[in-house]
């Protein structure tokens, strides 16, 4: 069975490594990151796993990506939580922030 996410996880990966879209479309990638955790815990075991790998990649390329949305988003205005750490992304570029990523084991997980 496939989830009614996915297609937004997927939308949101293609987004993090793509220099080439208009910063504005960059900034929408972002609104989707924070709707795709608003519904964490619909999303299945594998589906955690494909976000948190794009979460990473998006980690590895955040002082480009500031840089990329930064021309027309002003990160330091931010009153985003940090727990949305990708609309802070000029503080991870930087080491300001720091953070974990880990996915949340599921207690009811056969062995």
């Amino acid at each position: 069975m496939t989830s009614i996410h996915i297609n937004s996880i997927e939308i949101y990966g293609k987004g993090v490594d793509d220099f080439e879209i208009s910063p504005f479309e960059s900034v929408d990638m972002l609104h989707r990151r924070s709707k795709l955790e608003s519904v964490i815990q619909e999303l299945s075991h594998e589906e955690r796993m494909k976000l948190l790998s794009y979460d990473m990649q998006l980690i590895k390329n955040a002082k480009k990506m500031s840089k990329h949305i930064g021309q027309i988003y002003d990160f330091s205005m931010s009153d985003e939580p940090l727990n949305q750490w990708w609309w802070h992304l000029d503080k991870i570029a930087t080491g300001k922030i720091s953070f974990h990523l880990s996915p949340e084991i599921e207690s009811d997980m056969a062995i």
